[in-house]
């Protein structure tokens, strides 16, 4: 009876751990059975592989199969790996085979030559993607066994030519990100890549054999990393496949959460006995979670032999560092931010208890942030170390609250270690308020209280501020956190922020929930539509309707031709009301000099026929005029930006040709360290609450070029003739072309603004150049830099354009200082309103001749064909152009 009842425990325990299975992911399995983490890209049809242990997922295959904008080519890789009970997946992909063959058709697993199988299984095959007509065939298969920690690959290449084929056995990685190293372990057999900060490891180990396995990093950039199977590390030297012949490997695929835990896992994986060890932090009587433990692996006392770093883990809530390993001496360094680095000795199987470190205690800053009212708000508080004190490093580029040397929140609260020592603090919320400073010093032990009010000063009436171009680890090209980003775009205070991912149609609606901030930013769908030539066939729409778990998020393919790539982006969705955004372009290329020889042709310029606003960063160009010096072969001005032209000076010229087309500036961020907030649009907008504020109206306002660009200060423009009045983007009606412009220019406490300059069709206007030195009336301090009136007569059509700077200054303190040499933050002070048209025949209103654009080169004419008539923008329901 007891032998009995011990069976059917056995039984009992056996069912209750769950057993190894597959299934394919549809919409009503998706949450369930798709894994969690930054970097998931699994959509419906794709294949999930699951046991106890471990979660992984096998893209689906498809010519159009690809993870994001770089992971290309995933079908029948695997795009998802992590552990079941701690999900965080952070691999792009693992392509077997290296990534030189595409897998083409599902197959049935190979028991006759792979074994039966024992677990889960998924197979395909494929063929070499090159050279053409390469006889090469593959073959893979995946098996997850219950309670295995790992993923089984079995991979088969055959020559199915008539002559020998060279080979070399390989699979490919992609573990992005600058966080993630990489690297071998011969003793363990295992090629390994562990991130730190964000605590995700992968490990492949050969399986059965004698294969060995190594690495060639690749020199291209977002290219795997290649893991290879040598017989000899010292000679690796490709295989030779006679006619027919095949060449078979294994090996076991580890997800863990740091490549101590891997080393674990290949050590179990070769039988070795393993011992447990414990490591205790603390920094006065309390844990200390998240430290980093290096553990090293050393020759016992006076035996000769080499120290060997293991790896690196990290102490959990408790401050406890649990670890297994082979008997042996090892040493332990223990090191966190704000405390001073200590180090233990410990031989495994440990005999006399855990290892125990104290670490120096740290210090702390914890900081409230609110408005003048006292009401929390969001918010960028920077640190700079003082007098020896070194700046603080919370995180990497990619992370989201803890940022190099700034700290995010989306509540006006936080707290954070430092090291004892003395500091500067910055708090900011966007361009609207002032921001607030101060300086502590602290001791180990201590904490300092941040109390900020940051008033807001800047009044708006009738806009919100916008970015409509900004990007995170889902667009494939960069690692940032996507909520990093989102916080990013909060905490400077941006109000209307559509999600605008590399080649998908992605929401940012998620990450506002969870930061209770919906009623603080309006967002809506939105993508960056990435093909090539570049920089011209980048085009972002928006708002796009969002298919979650599909293909690009059920967003359109690119296209070779930018005509054709625009126009399909311009009518997805069945032609559905939308901005069409051109990114970062060469206009000359775009206008009229398609193969950029110099020499004008058609060039692209059909695509302005299906846009409605066009990136003109930087904005500060607005005052280099263009020169022959600055030339181009195109004979284009690039003294400007990365080499594209001085984009804003360009859009002049371009609106002098007859276009109408409304300028935007974008940061077009991909990282989160200062990345949002440094080029903004403020849109008109029949309220200033962005909770109440509409998608739709926006779009229209957008396409009326309701809009000044600007990365600091706000500019507002209003012009009148008679009982007309126009604002920018309009016409107005000017009888003799006379109009008055009413022009203010408001800042915070941290902007410099000491000069107005009109543009009448693209040349600065000597008369209209207002600077403190020359009416120093017209300026003032305070918030309000600049209220004036100002007469205005024209003797032709005119569009008149308005900015504003600060020359002498720049925005850099808010944006990482100048001892951090964060580029833009050395960019000037600068506003420029969007043209209002003066029509001096008064005939605005198409009753007569319509505005006619003078076509002034400005000194360096586009290159353009002698009949060129300009397309404008694609028909919407209430547009005007």
């Amino acid at each position: 009876m007891r032998r009995n009842l011990s069976l059917l425990l056995l039984l009992a325990c056996a069912s209750a751990a769950p057993a190894a299975d597959y299934d394919t992911l549809e919409e009503d399995n998706y949450d369930s059975l798709a894994p969690g983490g930054k970097e998931v890209d699994a959509i419906h049809g794709d294949h999930v592989l699951r046991n106890d242990k471990l979660v992984a997922v096998v893209a689906e295959l498809g010519d159009e199969r690809d993870a994001n904008l770089t992971v290309r080519n995933v079908g029948g890789a695997v795009i998802d790996l992590t552990t079941r009970d701690d999900q965080n997946d952070q691999l792009s992909a693992f392509y077997p085979g290296g990534g030189a063959y595409r897998f083409d058709e599902r197959i049935d697993w190979r028991a006759d030559s792979w074994g039966a199988p024992r677990g889960a299984t998924l197979a395909f095959a494929g063929t070499a993607q090159a050279p053409a007509g390469s006889p090469l065939r593959i073959a893979v298969g995946y098996e997850l066994r219950d309670a295995e920690p790992f993923l089984r690959l079995v991979t088969t290449v055959t020559n199915s030519g008539d002559e020998p084929v060279r080979f070399a056995p390989a699979d490919g990685v992609r573990a992005d990100g600058d966080t993630f190293k990489t690297g071998v372990d011969h003793e363990a057999n295992l090629w390994w890549a562990y991130d730190d900060y964000w605590r995700g490891a992968y490990g492949v180990q050969p399986l059965g054999g004698s294969d060995q396995v190594d690495r060639q990093t690749s020199r291209e950039p977002r290219s795997p990393d290649q893991v290879i199977y040598p017989a000899d590390r010292a000679d690796a030297q490709p295989l030779t496949l006679a006619p027919g012949e095949s060449h078979t490997w294994r090996r076991a695929l580890f997800p863990a959460r740091s490549n101590v835990e891997l080393q674990t896992l290949a050590y179990e994986q070769l039988g070795e006995s393993l011992f447990e060890g414990v490591l205790e932090v603390t920094a006065g009587e309390e844990p200390v979670e998240g430290a980093q433990v290096r553990v090293i692996h050393t020759p016992a006392h006076g035996a000769p032999g080499e120290r060997v770093s293991l790896g690196v883990g990290h102490t959990g809530g408790d401050g406890r560092f649990a670890f297994r390993l082979p008997h042996g001496h090892y040493q332990l360094r223990v090191s966190q931010y704000g405390h001073e680095s200590q180090s233990v000795e410990t031989k495994l199987p440990q005999q006399d208890g855990p290892a125990r470190v104290e670490l120096s205690e740290a210090a702390y800053a914890e900081a409230r942030v609110t408005d003048a009212s006292g009401a929390a708000i969001p918010a960028k508080v920077q640190f700079f170390g003082l007098r020896g004190t070194r700046n603080p490093n919370f995180g990497p580029d990619a992370a989201v609250r803890g940022v190099r040397n700034v700290q995010y929140t989306p509540d006006g609260r936080f707290r954070c270690k430092l090291s004892p020592g003395e500091y500067r603090w910055v708090a900011t919320y966007g361009p609207e308020h002032d921001a607030a400073t101060g300086q502590f010093e602290v001791a180990a032990g201590e904490t300092a209280r941040i109390e900020a009010a940051l008033p807001r000063t800047v009044d708006t009436p009738g806009y919100l501020s916008s970015e409509l171009h900004s990007h995170s680890t889902p667009s494939g090209d960069n690692t940032a956190s996507q909520e990093g980003r989102v916080l990013n775009l909060l905490a400077e205070h941006l109000e209307f922020c559509p999600c605008t991912e590399h080649q998908r149609i992605d929401v940012y609606d998620e990450h506002l929930a969870a930061m209770d901030a919906q009623q603080r930013m309006l967002t809506c769908p939105g993508m960056e539509l990435t093909g090539s030539p570049l920089p011209l066939n980048h085009q972002n729409a928006f708002p796009l309707e969002h298919h979650p778990n599909e293909q690009d998020g059920g967003g359109p393919q690119t296209s070779a031709n930018p005509v054709e790539q625009i126009e399909r982006l311009a009518g997805w969705d069945d032609n559905s009301e939308k901005v069409v955004q051109t990114n970062h372009p060469d206009i000359a290329q775009m206008v009229g000099d398609k193969d950029q020889d110099g020499s004008p042709d058609e060039g692209f310029e059909a695509m302005f026929g299906f846009m409605d606003v066009i990136e003109v960063h930087p904005p500060e160009l607005i005052f280099q005029p263009l020169s022959p010096a600055e030339a181009n072969d195109s004979g284009v001005g690039t003294g400007g930006w990365e080499g594209r032209g001085n984009a804003i000076v360009n859009w002049l010229q371009l609106l002098n040709l007859g276009y109408r087309v409304t300028g935007v500036v974008n940061t077009d961020a991909h990282y989160n360290w200062h990345g949002s907030g440094w080029l903004r649009n403020w849109v008109r907008s029949p309220t200033d609450n962005p909770a109440e504020a509409s998608v739709g109206e926006l779009i229209h306002e957008f396409e009326h070029g309701h809009v000044v660009m600007s990365n600091g200060p706000y500019l507002q423009v209003e012009a009148s003739a008679g009982d007309a009045t126009a604002i920018p983007g309009d016409d107005l009606p000017a009888d003799g072309g006379k109009a008055t412009l009413r022009v203010v220019v408001r800042r915070p406490n941290w902007i410099e603004v000491n000069r107005v300059q009109l543009f009448l069709n693209g040349r600065p206007a000597e008369e209209h150049n207002y600077t403190a030195r020359s009416h120093p009336d017209w300026f003032a301090d305070g918030a309000e830099a600049f209220n004036r009136e100002i007469e205005l007569r024209v003797d032709e059509d005119t569009h008149v354009v308005v900015a504003c700077c600060g020359e002498g200054s720049s925005i850099g303190p808010m944006y990482g200082g100048a001892e951090l040499q964060q580029d833009w933050g050395r960019n000037l002070p600068v506003a420029v309103a969007n043209p209002i048209f003066i029509d001096t025949n008064g005939d605005a209103d198409n009753d007569g001749a319509p505005f006619e654009a003078n076509g002034d080169g400005l000194g360096l004419p586009l290159p353009t064909p002698g009949d060129l008539k300009p397309s404008h923008s694609h028909t919407h329901p209430n547009h005007q152009h």
